[in-house]
């Protein structure tokens, strides 16, 4: 009995959606949760991972440390951006695909949004200003001195003894750590008879050190008033952070401080990462397998409804290494009879340092358009689909490797359709690359597949979609705020 590629490729994407989101009374997905197909997928050799498995500043030489940095770009970029629910929709998932728009990048966005949200600020109570400047006082002094230029006398403000003694036996124990510390890093990466010092100063001392970090802390404790100071601080924080306005300069600082550059590109990126670091390597692959049986159990798989109601094809087709899709020479109504797919999956959590998505969730901020805000709408109406500039953010990067294709009929059709690419393009079958070119930055990669007749194989990983958190209504201040209550 033959079966339309599209029915197949319906079976092969509610296998994935389960696997991934769940489905089912135990593991039911979250109304939060919405899947991005990434059409064709985005292949990934081990080797652009690399900074994510072994770091940037590991590596053993410049050149491989600014090839480190470049790949880190190249993921930041790829993943820099924000859902958009408004493509098309498969069955009546809450699904869409993965199209990032070039003039919005999540960064940027949540850029602004720190730089011009206005967040709540409540005046503190006089025994609480009284005891905070009380506090300051036994950190911090004011004096009065003469400017040695023009005689003038003006008011400065410096440590006090209690901050001078903490500081100076804080450094001395971060003396001693660092110490501690390079010694160590220098016998773990001993090598060759060059590295036996270095060996031999550990193994014999690594005792002394210690107790010379031990030496320095409780010299800080008991001559550096460490526990007062940070009794002291510790007041401080926790008075002033009914203030948001401190949170947010501290998520303004952070969003900053993880800004790097590649010397190639010249431009400051936030650097983002994925764990498992070495997904190529790891162990959490899932073996999946689809075969023209799974046609009828699919058509029962639907989820969670956004009432969208637009199906995605699953056809052939052909691209060029932008990734953008040209006709279609085999619709997604061409039949095959028999037909068995097997392939791995596989997820990796994005890790984005310098974003705190705990700022949304907060109802202490507000925007206000005109004031720095000049975007049409507001980050996102809460709605099911949401509107906004900024309605979600991708979790999850699911990786697919080793596909296997057995179907005389489909690899009939795979080659009729590979006949007609030209130069760097290739073809493609739902989320999954078959073959063909593709970009990094200023490099061009190719993406290879075999066929016997019968068994078309796929080898190597790739992106074909991501997993999704939708923020809620943002910004969502308390009804009791009043207007005159943000800053």
């Amino acid at each position: 009995m033959p079966f339309p590629l599209n029915d197949l490729g319906n079976a092969v994407r509610a296998q994935i959606y389960q696997t991934v989101v769940g489905g089912d009374e135990t593991v039911k997905p979250s109304q939060n949760t919405f899947f991005t197909w990434v059409t064709p997928g985005l292949p990934f050799t081990p080797n652009e991972l690399d900074f994510a498995a072994d770091g940037i500043f590991s590596a053993p030489d410049a050149e491989t440390q600014n090839k480190r940095v470049l790949h880190a770009y190249n993921l930041s970029t790829l993943l820099d951006f924000i859902p958009d629910v408004e493509g098309p929709y498969s069955v009546e998932r809450q699904e869409a695909m993965y199209k990032p728009d070039a003039e919005k990048r999540l960064s940027e966005i949540y850029r602004q949004i720190l730089r011009f949200s206005k967040v709540a600020h409540f005046e503190l109570t006089d025994a609480e200003k009284a005891k905070l400047e009380k506090f300051n006082n036994l950190l911090w002094e004011k004096k009065t001195v003469k400017d040695l230029v023009t005689d003038e006398e003006k008011e400065v403000t410096e440590a006090s003894a209690m901050m001078r003694a903490y500081s100076e036996k804080m450094a001395a124990y971060l003396d001693a750590a660092a110490e501690y510390n390079s010694k160590r890093a220098a016998a773990a990466g001993a090598t060759g008879p060059e590295g036996k010092q270095a060996s031999a100063d550990w193994i014999l001392n690594q005792k002394n050190y210690a107790l010379k970090v031990k030496a320095a802390m409780d010299a800080w404790t008991s001559g550096g008033y460490r526990n007062e100071v940070d009794k002291i601080n510790a007041y401080i924080s926790q008075t002033t952070e009914r203030s948001l306005v401190l949170w947010k300069e501290s998520l303004k600082e952070r969003y900053e401080q993880a800004l790097i550059a590649t010397p190639e590109v010249g431009v400051s990126f936030p650097y983002t990462t994925l764990v498992p670091g070495d997904i190529a390597n790891s162990n959490g692959w899932t073996e999946i397998g689809v075969t023209h049986n799974h046609t009828e159990w699919s058509k029962d798989q639907t989820n969670t409804s956004w009432n969208a109601g637009v199906g995605v094809g699953w056809g052939f087709f052909n691209f060029n290494a932008g990734v953008s899709k040209q006709n279609t020479e085999y619709t997604e109504n061409h039949q095959v009879n028999e037909f068995s797919l097997r392939f791995e999956l596989a997820q990796a959590v994005i890790v984005r340092a310098g974003f705190y998505p705990e700022f949304f969730a907060n109802r202490g901020w507000i925007l206000r358009k005109g004031e720095g805000w000049t975007f049409d709408d507001m980050p996102s109406d809460g709605g099911r689909p949401p509107k906004g500039e900024f309605v979600g953010y991708a979790t999850q990067a699911i990786f697919a490797r080793n596909l296997e294709v057995k179907s005389r009929d489909f690899v009939s059709a795979y080659k009729a359709t590979t006949s007609k690419v030209e130069g760097s393009g290739g073809v493609g079958w739902g989320p999954f690359r078959l073959s063909g070119g593709y970009s990094r930055s200023n490099s061009h990669e190719d993406f290879n597949s075999t066929e016997d007749g019968e068994t078309l194989r796929v080898p190597g990983m790739q992106i074909i979609g991501f997993v999704n958190h939708l923020i809620g209504k943002a910004p969502n201040p308390l009804e009791e705020l009043k207007d005159a209550d943000f800053e």
